[in-house]
């Protein structure tokens, strides 16, 4: 392996983040985490020129580098540029960088104008000046990018216990634990992320105000009182999901303690071994969508039931303490109801009632619970709340309980990935005349097209009844009388509102939606595909249509014309670009 050390400035780093080259691999790195205070800190060493830690670059052919160590830092000075923090009352002058100024009044962020609040030109052009210590290496396999990652961070003194587990861990337990928490905290993306998109899916809290596109006190850990936000930022959100699913798949609850998850996570230990291929023989998705729906039944309850009380203050009142442990054996009672009894719980307010106190009941002590003492503690939890679930058709594991966490992840995605989804406000125009818009029907038919053809391993999602833009949120609001919900700058507005044009049905709607699928001149098997792509997704008392897009095998048309996706424009492709597609999916 050749490394290529050289000095790189603050200024040509940030070039090259403007333009698109520093990605962040999430199967292995950490969430952005740094507190304004530690930003700070940072950008008073570079104003002093004092040396920081070396940033270290995989490079992925002649344009892309992939961050391996340094992700704060890039991140903190980057956003030093863009005025995301001030450091000692002072911003960033972007009239003292052209790039920056550029970019700023194009609107993508916004800028200090006032002068006292500026830092002075001199100190500006020294910060753009800093030569960083740069490491570069040729990633011409994933495998040693994750290795390095991982030696460089499983010993960090900064790293949580949970963090240093999964540096550099990329196996079917790790990833699948990695994947549901995401999902579980409304951070999921890809697993390739551009540094700049990385704030819209990074956390942020009341007190911090970083400007990150989610907020701590919005998540379920946090929200109802399981951890806190600093066990959040280290990750032990993720320790509680290592722990049910190792349950789960080894068929009875682990013991609990630091070591066994240790050893959980350790390659050269065979419970490791073990529990990846119990994991694999019980099945990845399965459990995923296990895990999803009984979440989804728990926070329904809460959030339907008792929505101004944590479950914290409910199962330990009167303290203020976190209740992973007692989390842990409501989570597994519903688990063990609503998955391997097939209920559903038929009385909310009842079962909150039931679980009232349970803290006081549970068997615990602060590092380490056996077996045994974690079944009781389940069956005594169990036992309490049983008699409020019923038998129900279609029982809740199949019929799509779980589509509200997958609706807000696809949402938030959509904002980074915009050219895999679309968000459509309805098929009725805001005019004051308020007629169905007949163009928009074509718009839809394109847009399938050209996600379609985005690659022969790639989906996508439309979304109808989710408004993209303030100003229609506002309209909408005005107009139908609702109060959109608001998921990271997109607005559920529902398409509740629109059924007075379709017969006050539902089923109408949606046969609406169906009939020009069926009439379009979409190509196949795509057109027929898609007949059968079509869910209801319940958010918060509005229903929204969600059309997914599979992914394909040969290029898809629109009677003879072919469509493409380019951020979240359609565009219809001719020439040499119709050619390379074709070759895209010839070479799959």
């Amino acid at each position: 392996m050749s490394l290529t050390p050289r000095g790189m400035s603050i200024q040509e780093a940030y070039r090259l983040y403007r333009d698109n080259s520093f990605i962040v691999n999430r199967k292995y790195q950490r969430k952005l985490v740094w507190t304004v205070e530690e930003k700070q800190f940072l950008i008073d060493s570079v104003l002093k020129g004092l040396p920081i830690p070396l940033i270290l670059l995989a490079q992925i052919g002649d344009k892309k580098f992939e961050i391996v160590d340094g992700l704060q830092r890039l991140n903190a000075m980057f956003s030093f540029i863009e005025n995301g923090f001030a450091f000692n009352d002072k911003y960033f002058d972007v009239n003292q960088f052209a790039r920056a100024k550029q970019i700023a009044e194009a609107g993508e962020f916004s800028f200090e104008t006032d002068p006292e609040k500026l830092l002075d030109p001199k100190n500006c052009a020294n910060l753009l000046d800093y030569q960083l210590a740069v490491t570069t290496y040729a990633a011409d396999d994933e495998s040693i990018v994750t290795e390095i990652f991982g030696r460089i961070n499983s010993s960090g003194k900064q790293l949580s216990y949970q963090e240093r587990r999964q540096a550099g861990s990329t196996d079917d337990f790790a990833s699948i634990v990695r994947e549901i928490s995401s999902e579980i905290r409304g951070d999921s993306s890809g697993d390739i992320v551009l540094l700049k998109d990385m704030p819209a899916i990074s956390i942020d809290s009341k007190r911090e105000k970083i400007g990150y596109g989610l907020s701590a006190d919005d998540i379920f850990w946090c929200k109802q009182g399981v951890i806190w936000k600093t066990h959040l930022r280290d990750s032990e959100d993720e320790e509680i999901i290592a722990d049910i699913v190792a349950s789960i798949v080894f068929g009875q609850p682990i013991p609990k303690s630091r070591e066994y998850l240790d050893d959980l996570y350790s390659s050269e230990e065979e419970l490791h071994k073990e529990v990846v291929l119990q994991l694999n023989k019980y099945g990845k998705e399965r459990i995923k969508h296990e895990i999803k729906v009984t979440f989804s039944v728990i926070r329904d309850i809460l959030e339907k039931s008792n929505p101004v009380q944590r479950l914290n203050k409910i199962v330990n009142p009167g303290n203020a303490n976190a209740i992973k442990a007692s989390f842990y054996s409501i989570f597994m009672a519903f688990y063990h109801l609503v998955v391997k009894e097939e209920k559903s719980p038929d009385n909310y307010d009842k079962i909150l009632e039931a679980v009232a106190g349970l803290q006081k009941q549970m068997i615990s002590t602060a590092h380490y619970s056996t077996t045994d003492d974690r079944i009781k503690n389940i069956d005594k939890t169990t036992g309490l709340i049983q008699r409020y679930f019923v038998k129900k058709e279609p029982a809740l594991l199949k019929h799509g309980a779980g589509l509200a966490i997958d609706f807000e992840n696809s949402i938030r995605r959509s904002k980074i990935e915009t050219n895999r989804y679309e968000c459509k406000q309805g098929f009725v125009d805001l005019s004051a005349q308020r007629q169905i818009d007949n163009n928009l029907q074509n718009v839809i038919i394109e847009t399938i097209c050209g996600i379609a053809n985005l690659g022969p391993h790639s989906e996508g999602y439309i979304f109808i009844g989710v408004a993209d833009k303030k100003a229609d949120k506002d309209r909408i609001e005005a107009l139908d009388g609702i109060v959109a919900q608001n998921i990271n700058t997109r607005y559920v507005v529902g398409i509740d509102r629109e059924l007075k044009f379709f017969g006050n049905k539902e089923d109408n709607y949606i046969n609406f939606l169906l009939g020009n699928i069926q009439k379009s001149k979409l190509s196949e098997p795509l057109k027929t595909q898609m007949l059968s792509q079509v869910d209801v997704v319940d958010y918060n008392g509005l229903t929204v249509i969600r059309l997914k897009i599979p992914s394909q095998k040969e290029l898809s048309f629109v009677d003879k014309d072919c469509f493409y996706r380019e951020n979240s424009q359609t565009i219809k492709v001719e020439g040499q670009r119709l050619i390379s597609l074709y070759e895209l999916f010839r070479n799959k």
